[in-house]
């Protein structure tokens, strides 16, 4: 039981490290622990997994914000070299 102990600290441990640092490279791959997780374990997990779900709803209201930009830049009119643009911003 340590083992599989140890082992679930460590996935935690992981997760908890790309959820507070999104940008840095993660250490390698997680190994799955064996065996559900522990009692001692059970509250921690429930807390990284909310944290992993806000964090996740976030990405995904990003995503939908560039979605947006990005449609918004395609409908601007391809530019002629020789004519001039404007582009109004103020809507």
């Amino acid at each position: 039981m340590t083992t599989n102990l140890a082992a679930w600290n460590r996935l935690l441990d992981a997760f908890e490290r790309s959820l507070d640092a999104p940008d840095d490279p993660a250490d390698g791959p997680v190994e799955e622990p064996p065996g559900p997780p522990p009692p001692e374990v059970v509250d921690r997990a429930r807390l990284v997994l909310e944290r992993q779900r806000a964090s996740i709803s976030g990405l995904m209201a990003a995503r939908e914000n560039v979605a947006r930009e990005l449609a918004a830049i395609r409908r601007i009119p391809s530019v002629h070299p020789d004519a001039p643009v404007y582009l109004d911003v103020e809507g």
